[in-house]
């Protein structure tokens, strides 16, 4: 029973720990999106939190540690959001559909956010340098997605047959030059419709 019990504390402080960090994070990507830049401090962050400056660096050792995390946390939830559509239907059209209505989610949660890392990516501070790589690992990730339904879609006989890198680049464009155009509009469309408009244009230019 001791064993049990103690098992159970343990578990109970790391559900603790895990909420503390995850209020951390997303109180750092809504202040890093309200001020249009990376340069938000620790201090600020910590009393937005609730949470003592020092229990931010208890999770996080610098704050190009904590601007990794708000992206791994997007990317993480995006992932989860593709599992199970990709495990229920294999239409390659419906994961189209799904893979950009996730990624419009994703979005819409923070458009000012996504906005600053698409800014910051370029950037020579190290604070871009963060985004700009967790950015490439997010993309690298899509580009894997996007091929494989295209393939699958070619072999289905739904979508005509290209260079699959090329497809997928093409394919990537639409997407991510979609979301950038989203983030910046004051009013965009109602996400189904946005979702439908982006999947039917690319569906449209790739089928047979």
């Amino acid at each position: 029973m001791v064993a049990t019990a103690g098992r159970s504390s343990d578990d109970l402080k790391e559900v603790i720990r895990g909420f503390r960090r995850d209020q951390v994070i997303d109180v750092a990507r809504r202040l890093f999106g309200e001020r249009g830049t990376t340069d938000v401090s620790m201090d600020e962050i910590a009393t937005e939190a609730g949470v003592a400056r020092s229990t931010i660096y208890v999770y996080f050792a610098n704050r190009e540690e904590l601007l990794r995390a708000c992206l791994k946390r997007m990317h993480t939830q995006l992932l989860e959001a593709l599992a199970a559509v990709w495990e229920e239907d294999t239409d390659p059209v419906a994961r189209l559909h799904a893979l950009v209505a996730a990624m419009f989610d994703r979005l819409d949660e923070n458009p000012a956010f996504f906005r600053l890392a698409l800014v910051t990516q370029e950037a020579l501070s190290q604070g871009g340098a963060a985004l700009g790589s967790e950015l490439a690992l997010i993309s690298l990730d899509m580009a894997r997605l996007i091929q494989d339904l295209y393939v699958d879609g070619v072999a289905a006989g739904r979508f005509r047959p290209l260079d699959p890198d090329r497809a997928t680049a093409l394919i990537g464009q639409q997407v991510f030059g979609a979301m950038s155009v989203r983030a910046a509009e004051p009013a965009p469309l109602p996400r189904g419709e946005a979702v439908d408009e982006v999947s039917d244009f690319i569906v449209r230019a790739l089928s047979v």
